[in-house]
Formats: structure tokens, sequence, C-alpha cells
């Protein structure tokens, strides 16, 4: 069911909510925490009972930090629960997608429930969050370089949101690496593009969990089954040839995906029905995009944020078409992006992440160098 979008205080609010569970989501409409040195990554856990942020400081030459942030009950306010010491900028932060508890061998330690999340860098590590402390859960096998210069840097990863005990992570090396949690291990690795990979996601929906896409530097968005590793199908290639940095899967559309390519200000929208060409180009203006996100209960909305300090929700059904099928109504978006959004919303800084959880989708969370923004829609 494809739930509608009306317009709100700040732009949009789904209309099926799922029930709140404490009075901080109807309590403000703006949260915002501002982080100590610059940040990077970021992701806002799913939980309905409260907001909760990991940061990640990107730093060059001296220790990098992961914080975790909550809104704080009485004051209302974000504030730092934890910290600890990071080795590298960390690529990606991510929470395990539900508070389920997965198989963690019987050891309290390093239970793995809805208050674990994982990070990026060189490796891959996972990491829970209790009681005001951050631990380590452990540090995931490294990917089987072909070279021999010690691991290569993890551009990205995506957690599995049906099957839990599944992360994929893409490479600087070409691969795509696949990881078991319960288990600890490497379940497969592969060569997924000609050049280094940049974003991966798995699907979203049950049929089709068995399914991951991948992005890089190559220009192509590749679409994997895990049942059959030594195949891929090519969806779609830009032309001329220009890297792609980012992906999403539609979770309420199993048909579209969205991807940023390097140095171009608009967003592609995939059909993998239709494959070769892209279904709609949502242009961002004189700006590029550097995080999306589509809407957890709506198949037509998607979020994303941009180099031009703005954050911008469309209808892609309002979208214009491709460029190649349509030039005319191409350039007339372009010349006034924001007038074929449901929204836009200045934070006076790039936008480096987005966040729209599942668990709250009447707020989405902005990620900037300097800070961390939650919004009522």
């Amino acid at each position: 069911q494809d739930h509608q979008i009306r317009p709100g205080p700040l732009g949009v609010v789904c209309d099926a909510s799922p029930p709140q569970t404490s009075d901080m989501a109807s309590s403000g409409g703006r949260y915002v925490y501002e982080t100590p040195w610059t940040a990077y990554a970021m992701a806002l856990a799913n939980r309905q009972d409260r907001f909760r942020l990991a940061i990640g400081s990107f730093r060059e030459g001296e220790p990098n930090h992961i914080q975790v942030v909550e809104l704080n009950r009485d004051t209302k306010k974000l504030r730092v629960e934890a910290e600890i010491e990071h080795p590298f900028q960390a690529t990606k932060l991510m929470w395990k997608p539900t508070a389920g508890t997965l198989n963690s061998g019987g050891n309290s330690d390093k239970v793995l429930d809805g208050h674990l999340f994982a990070s990026s860098s060189t490796h891959l590590d996972l990491w829970r969050y209790s009681e005001g402390q951050i631990k380590s859960v452990g540090r995931l096998p490294t990917a089987r370089s072909t070279k021999s210069d010690g691991s290569p840097p993890l551009t990205s990863f995506d957690w599995s949101p049906i099957n839990e005990s599944k992360i994929a992570g893409s490479s600087l090396d070409t691969t795509c690496s696949i990881w078991d949690i319960e288990k600890h291990k490497i379940e497969s690795q592969l060569i997924a593009h000609d050049k280094a990979v940049y974003d991966v996601c798995f699907g979203q929906r049950d049929s089709i969990a068995h399914l991951f896409s991948s992005v890089g530097a190559d220009g192509s968005v590749r679409v994997f089954d895990q049942r059959n590793l030594e195949h891929s199908t090519i969806i779609y290639e830009t032309n001329p040839p220009r890297p792609l940095l980012r992906l999403s899967w539609n979770p309420n559309d199993k048909n579209l995906i969205a991807c940023i390519a390097m140095d171009q200000p608009v967003v592609l929208i995939i059909d993998i029905r239709r494959p070769s060409v892209s279904w709609k180009e949502l242009n961002t203006g004189s700006s590029c995009p550097n995080s999306i996100m589509w809407s957890p209960c709506s198949k037509n909305h998607l979020l994303c944020g941009t180099q031009g300090n703005s954050a911008l929700i469309w209808d892609v059904r309002d979208g214009p078409p491709s460029a190649q099928f349509n030039p005319k109504a191409a350039a007339e978006a372009a010349a006034d992006p924001k007038a074929m959004c449901v929204h836009a919303y200045d934070t006076g800084s790039e936008v480096l992440q987005v966040q729209w959880p599942s668990s709250q989708p009447d707020h989405v969370a902005l990620g900037t160098a300097r800070q961390a923004e939650i919004l009522k829609l």
C-alpha cells in the first residue's frame, strides 16, 4: 500500500505514521546538535521511543571519533551520551534496521540487538551502545584483497532489512563482500565492477531480499543475485562514462533505484524493468547531490541532500522524464529545480547525509559538517 504525502508544517508528512510511544516526536519541530569537530557519517536509529544518532568525525592526521547523541526527554535537546575513538574517518555508519535480537552464540557481551551499529573504514566494525557506553562487538574479517598493501578502504555498506545477519560492503579494490555477522565471517566476495565500487544496497522487500545492487567508478549500476554470484545484470551505464557515487533502492517499489553521478546536478531514477536508460532525472540546480533516501512509507517520494545547502523532497511522479526523451521538460526543471519539489529546506551548510526512518516517518535527519538536525515534516 502506498501512503500519501500531505502538506505539513515544514512540507510533508506520512499519513500512516506508526503510533508514537513517547512525546518527543510531537513536542517540537526541530532539534539541532553542533559537533565539536568536522563531521561526515551520520545514522539515525530506527526507534519509535526516542531519537538516537551516531555521528562520525572527519579529521585528517589525527584521531577520529564516533558519538552517540540522543534527545534528552527533559530538556528536549540533543546531547552526547557516549563517545569512542575511531582509528580512521568512518565512511558510513548504520544502526541495525530493527530492534530484534540475532543469535550471538550465547555471549551476553555481544548481544546483536537494536542497540547495535556498524562503521566502515579500512574494516567493518560492530559496536553496541548500552548504559551510556559504546562497546566493541568485534571487527569483521578483512576481505581477501588482491593487493599486497593491506586492506583497501570500504567506501560504503548496507545492512539487509530482511535478513539482518547480512551486511554487504563496497570497496575501492573493485569488490563487494557479504558478511554473516552471526557467524562473524565473510560469506562471499566478488569482483563487482571494473573499477572502484562506491556504494551497495540490498533489495528492500522479501521478494527481492536475495538481490543487491552496486554502483562504481565505471559508471554502471549492477544487480547481483546472491544465489548465483557468477553473473550480474548491468541495468544502467552513464554515457559518456562518469562515476556513480550513491544509490538507494525504493523500499516500496522494487523496480525503482535512485543514484547519483559525480559532478552532475541530477538524481537519476532507474526503472529496472526498462534498463539502459534513466526513467526520471530530478534536477538539483546549480549544486550536486550528496545523499539520497526514499520515503519509508511512500513509493513516490525521495529525500536528497545537496552541496548547495538544501534538503529536497520530490514526488517522482511529477519529475521530468529523462532529457534523452524530453529535453525541453528537463531544461525547464533545471531552470527552477525547487519548484518541482514537494518540500525544500535550507540548512545553511552543505548537506552530507540524509535519513528518513520508518519508525518515525514524519521526521527526517540531516547531517552537515558541523551539525546534525532532526526535522518534523
